[in-house]
Parts: C-alpha cells; structure tokens; sequence
C-alpha cells in the first residue's frame, strides 16, 4: 500500500533509527516493494531511471542509490538494465538460452550442464505478477516495503540473526552460489516469508559497490518490528551485543613473549615474592 498515514512513515523511520543505532551499520537500510501497477498510476512521486537519469539501471544500482543517497526509486521494465533481475523478478519471460547452462558455462561452472542445474534453481517470481520495482531508504519509505535489506559486516549479520532466533527459534538460511546475491535472496524472502543471509555477487560489488566485508540479510518487513525488538532485548544481557564485548579478566602469560618473556615472567615472580614477605607470609 502507498504510504499516507504518518503513523506508517513513522514507524519505519523509528526502525531505521533503530538498526543504525543498535547495530552501528555504515549504510542505511532499505526497503523493497513489488507492485502490480505503473508507479504514476499508483501515485507514487520517486525516482524513475530512464525519466530522471536516462539511463537504465540494474537492482543493485538502485538499492546503493538508496542507502548511500538516501534516493527513493521506481523502475518498471523499460528502466531494467540487468537481464538476471528481469527474470528472477518476473517481469518476462526467460529465454532457452537462460535456462540451459549458456548463461553460466564458463563463467560461474565448468560445464554447461552444471550451469543448466545453477540457473534453473535460481528462484523466480511468477512472470507477470508485477508491474514495477520499488527501492527505498527505510527511513523515507514512499510505499510499504514487503523486505527490507540490511547490510552489514559478519558481526552485524550474527547480531541479526541471533534476533530472529530469539522470537522464532528457527535457523537463518545462507545460500550462495556467486551470483545474483541480492535479488535471490529478496525474491526468496518474498517466496518463504522468512529471513535469509545472503553474500553479494559479483554484480552487487561491482555495480552496486557493496564492500568487500559486507553481507546482506533480508528480512520480510512484517517481521522487522518482533527482530528489532529482540535485538533491544537481548542488548541487556550485555552478551549479545555488537560489537562484542571482549573478554579481559584472565591472566595474561608475559612468558610467552619471544626473547623477553621470561625476563617479564621473573620480574612479576620476584614481585609477587615480595609482597609475600612485607606481609610476612614467609620465604626466604
């Protein structure tokens, strides 16, 4: 639905603010909304690739846009410049030579039947169900998101992950294969209606300038208030919490420095032998 109630928008910007805070992320988190309809018939004002840009652009382009500029966008097919997102979001049909190993033969396999079995099991929206794409920073959504994609480094994505498990007692599934990242793990999300972890293709480093140290989890949207407040939650146990609190009440073992460590570990002995005897307990 297109968002017109303040308590709405409000209520994404709280989780926004949110995520930042709790897990110190270095981009903000973005929203993605699949719609049957042409945005202006929709009525939603944003960002169009081919009308704004005049240029078409790929899904990865579209969420950097939104988390490093804070750029709400719309892309129908016409504004499609990815073929892999075409088809995985369903907005046609794939091609034999999609589907046959071409599109991964000698790429991403050794051989071609190898690249039939990776491409075919890319999930897929059904062909037609959508008209259009939205992207979104969650703190200025223009409609609601059905996931939202939040990325961040190894540690962040346990911080999540330990949250789901919190109010769900379920795994977080990863699957990679080295492509389509992003996409798959956005359509897997809407397919399942529960979170997955997901490391970035190549597409997404490239294009959409995800960093080298950075994964992505996707979460439903309707999920995202019950995992934010599980991350509160378990913030209070001063345990699960990020960045982790290192552990620093142990004894440190000086003698294991080469070459002095044994002059530290006598001098620390000849301390301790000391205070012994000012305090008369023996020696000598």
């Amino acid at each position: 639905m297109a968002i017109s109630s303040q308590e709405l928008l409000e209520r994404y910007r709280r989780y926004s603010n949110d995520l930042m805070e709790i897990l110190r992320l270095r981009t903000k988190p973005v929203g993605v909304a699949l719609i049957d309809r042409d945005p202006d018939e929709a009525g939603i004002s944003v960002f169009r690739p081919l009308r704004h840009f005049r240029r078409k652009l790929t899904f990865c382009q579209m969420t950097a846009a939104a988390r490093y500029y804070d750029m709400g966008m719309a892309a129908t097919l016409e504004d499609m410049a990815c073929p892999g997102e075409i088809i995985i979001f369903g907005f046609a049909e794939p091609p034999d030579y999609f589907l046959d190993g071409s599109l991964s033969y000698g790429l991403y396999t050794r051989t071609k039947e190898a690249g039939k079995a990776l491409d075919n099991s890319l999930p897929r929206l059904p062909v037609g169900k959508y008209k259009a794409l939205l992207t979104m920073p969650l703190d200025n959504v223009i409609y609601e998101p059905q996931v939202v994609m939040i990325y961040g480094t190894p540690g962040q994505m346990v911080k999540l992950v330990t949250a789901y498990v919190y109010v769900s007692g379920e795994k977080v599934t990863l699957s990679a294969s080295g492509k389509a990242g992003s996409d798959t793990a956005v359509v897997e999300t809407i397919l399942t209606g529960k979170p997955r972890l997901a490391l970035p293709g190549y597409g997404d480093r490239i294009v959409g300038h995800v960093e080298d140290y950075e994964m992505l989890f996707v979460t439903p949207a309707s999920l995202l208030g019950d995992i934010i407040d599980a991350l509160k939650e378990q913030n209070k146990s001063n345990f699960i919490v990020y960045p982790p609190m290192p552990s620093i009440f142990y004894r440190v073992d000086f003698n294991s420095i080469p070459v002095i460590g044994h002059l530290y570990d006598r001098f620390l002995k000849e301390i301790d032998e000391r205070i012994r005897k000012e305090r008369g307990g023996g020696g000598g």
